[in-house]
């Protein structure tokens, strides 16, 4: 995302993307994130989204199960 970012030149997405790693890797050592977050800083870091349904079939396929 970091690397989009700067191609698109969009440094609110710099800071954030430079930022987002330090504040939101707590919570996902501790298992507690987000599903289906893009990790786009408009997103916010605690935003569950919508899993697309063919990423979501992956997924099951895999034996993954989106947190409740």
């Amino acid at each position: 995302m970091l690397r989009l970012a700067l191609r698109d030149r969009d440094m609110r997405e710099v800071i954030g993307q430079l930022v987002r790693p330090a504040v939101a890797a707590p919570g996902s050592a501790a298992g507690k994130y987000p599903d289906g977050n893009t990790a786009r800083t408009r997103a916010g870091l605690t935003t569950p989204m919508p899993i697309p349904y063919d990423l979501a079939a992956l997924l099951r396929e895999a034996g993954v199960t989106p947190q409740p």
